[in-house]
Parts: C-alpha cells; sequence; structure tokens
C-alpha cells in the first residue's frame, strides 16, 4: 500500500505556529491526530461539543418548554 504524505511547515518566527507546533508534538503521532482531527473522530481543540441529536436549529419551542416546567 503506497503511503500519501502531505508536509506542514510552522514559521518559528510566528508564537501563533510555535504554540501550535509544540501542542502537536506532545502526541506520540502528530500526523494520526492531525488525520483523526480531519474526519471528525477527535474534536477540535477549543471547539464547544454539545452532546445531542445533531439538530443545530435554533428553536424558541425548546424554550417555552423549560419555561413550563
Amino acid at each position: 500500500m503506497e503511503r500519501l504524505r502531505i508536509p506542514l511547515e510552522f514559521n518559528a518566527k510566528k508564537k501563533e505556529e510555535m504554540e501550535l507546533y509544540n501542542r502537536l508534538q506532545k502526541h506520540s503521532n502528530p500526523g494520526a491526530y492531525i488525520k483523526d482531527v480531519l474526519l471528525g473522530l477527535v474534536p477540535i481543540p477549543g471547539q464547544i461539543v454539545v452532546p445531542g441529536n445533531g439538530n443545530t436549529n435554533n428553536n424558541s419551542d425548546d424554550e417555552e418548554d423549560l419555561m413550563d416546567i
């Protein structure tokens, strides 16, 4: 099986990129971690994940139901 690779480059002069590079280096296999994030197997760091049915519609009926309790 042929392996396909995409190299990542980080600019050592940019603080934000160096912080990202250092965070990725903490993983035993940074490439696999990035692939898992892109596949949606691991949440994007800093992203709020709300468990549920995946319905993202902001429905005002939900607020009314809470008021009835």
